[in-house]
């Protein structure tokens, strides 16, 4: 368990970029009419109103049809309460979450296992209206399929059940599903589904005769009507009444159990309770319409033949915590941190767990842009990889979520490669004692503090920090000789080109520089890293994007 933060500000304000263009000249091919850019503009509103549409479709189509017998009245509360789309978001990556059967492998299985019954049900319990909106479609979606099922085809003459009454009638087309156990209904349960309608939906039946063909014309009496002990009258209210209301209706309806059947139906039509609550997978309901802000970087570098060192920044706006007022000087936000590596298969090859301590003082408090950095290293070996990471604030349990993919290619001997071009806040020397396990600390010792957004103020700095790999050496001298340059990129056009400086290590070439952005204009940019070895003749670039804000 490690308590680290480190405490950086930074401004953030939205920014305008407006070009100005000729005016087009009068009579021109390109001068539009008054009635062209009117109908331009219509176009413009119908397509962004048909892209509000599609989405809230998506929306009203999770709540109402993917999940719609699954989901608890407290959850479809807090879901209707949303109003941001990023909310709804985050609310149906926790909803699967908290079902996930096995939170260690790459897949959801819950998850999986839903949308296949939903598929199965639309392919076979169609009748006229989609598989799963039928009663056979939600117990086969809630419950999975029946441990054992029986299925009637329609119009036969066949003996009824003593249970049932006993004698002989034409039945409707009917199932029986058999279920050993449902958890929250009960043990041995039985569901009888009927196509009275005969359109091939099967409807769940309260009571046996629903699936009874000839029952309210009377031409199927059940055995105490056949010996007089009992007339058709008192067998249908008895029937209607769901017991025996003492008009010579007989004993079946002790063996019938009709009130077991009321009570399944009610039972079935809940949703089914959530069992897998934990850490990993587990938001409780009233807290997803407020998540945790969270903001994440990966980055990585080549610790050996056959290893690296994956660099994970986590960066949480301090003003946005929650702060205990309990401690004697200071006000405290403590945040859990849980995240986990898992390859194709689901295996997972690296887990941890840490503490954030955050504290402020009781008198000032924190400022709105200040923000908290946090870095794991993750040691990694060459594929492909699923990364989760969950972070919870113990006082609001509010929590946040990220899910990334990191592709870590196997080293090629003499192929000049560099690792991933950091863009950075600013660089600081490393104590002896610090290990790579420490964050923010680097294969060449200098500790790199990476800028998670890559949003600069104007006039700020932008540190830059990369490593080339098997970089040739000249026999004689054993120095290498490349030549490295670092171009900022406005599009196509350059904006300015840097020389870094360079650090030649055992088995690496270090690059890295600070270049003054006074006078760069607000907008969006690129950083290239272009590299030529001289000696072997090989090239290699490497990119990233960052924006300067105007403030």
């Amino acid at each position: 368990m490690r308590f680290l933060f480190s405490l950086l500000k930074t401004l953030g304000v939205a920014f305008l970029l407006v070009t100005i263009s000729p005016a087009p000249v009068l009579g021109s091919e390109d001068k539009k009419t008054k009635e062209e850019r009117k109908r331009e503009k219509e176009t413009k509103k119908r397509e962004q109103r048909q892209r509000v549409e599609e989405e809230q479709d998506y929306f009203k189509k999770w709540l109402t049809e993917d999940v719609v017998y699954i989901i608890t009245d407290e959850e479809r509360k807090v879901f209707n309460n949303l109003t941001a789309d990023a909310e709804r978001d985050a609310f149906i990556e926790q909803f699967w979450r908290r079902r996930d059967t096995d939170p260690r492998t790459a897949l959801n299985e819950f998850k999986e296992e839903h949308y296949r019954r939903i598929a199965y049900a639309n392919d076979h319990f169609y009748s006229g209206v989609e598989g799963w909106y039928t009663d056979r479609g939600r117990i086969y979606i809630t419950y999975g399929p029946p441990s054992q099922k029986e299925s009637h085809h329609g119009g036969l003459y066949q003996r009824r059940v003593l249970e049932e009454g006993g004698g002989w009638t034409n039945t409707y087309a009917f199932e029986r599903w058999f279920y050993n156990y449902i958890p929250g209904v009960g043990s041995g349960i039985e569901i009888e589904f009927v196509d009275a309608s005969k359109t091939g939906e099967y409807k769940i039946a309260l009571r046996p005769s629903e699936k009874d063909a000839l029952w309210q014309v009377g031409s199927s009496p059940t055995v105490n009507e056949m010996f007089g002990s009992a007339d058709r009258s008192g067998t249908m209210l008895a029937d209607l009444a769901m017991r025996n209301v003492g008009l010579n209706d007989g004993s079946f309806m002790r063996g019938a159990q009709p009130f077991d059947r009321v009570r399944n139906y009610f039972l079935l039509n809940k949703p089914p309770k959530v069992e897998f609550e934990h850490l990993r997978g587990d938001v409780e309901t009233r807290l997803l319409y407020n998540p945790m802000p969270l903001e994440m970087a990966l980055g990585n570098y080549r610790v050996g033949a056959d290893a690296f060192l994956v660099p994970l920044t986590i960066r949480v706006p301090a003003h946005e915590l929650t702060y205990d007022a309990n401690l004697k000087n200071v006000n405290r936000a403590t945040i859990q941190v849980y995240g986990k590596a898992q390859s194709l298969t689901g295996r997972v090859v690296y887990e941890f767990e840490d503490l954030i301590a955050a504290d402020t003082s009781k008198s000032t408090g924190m400022k709105e842009g200040t923000n908290f950095l946090y870095q794991k290293q993750l040691p990694l070996r060459p594929g492909r990889y699923k990364l989760t990471v969950i972070l919870q604030e113990e006082s609001s349990k509010r929590i946040a979520t990220e899910v990334a993919s990191v592709q870590l290619s196997k080293n090629e001997a003499g192929a000049l490669t560099s690792s991933t071009l950091v863009v950075a806040d600013g660089f600081a020397s490393s104590s002896p004692e610090q290990t790579l396990s420490d964050p923010f600390m680097t294969p060449s010792g200098i500790k790199v503090y990476p800028n998670v957004t890559q949003e600069f103020s104007p006039g700020a700095f932008l540190s830059v920090y990369t490593e080339a790999y098997e970089v040739a050496l000249d026999q004689a001298t054993r120095q290498p000789a490349l030549d490295a340059e670092f171009v900022i990129l406005k599009g196509r056009e350059r904006i300015r080109t840097e020389e870094p400086r360079l650090l030649q290590l055992e088995d690496r070439v270090v690059l890295m520089h600070t270049i003054p952005l006074k006078g760069v204009e607000p907008g969006r940019y690129q950083v290239v890293l272009q590299l030529r070895d001289r000696i072997s003749g090989q090239e290699a670039s490497k990119r990233a994007n960052f924006e300067i804000r105007a403030d």
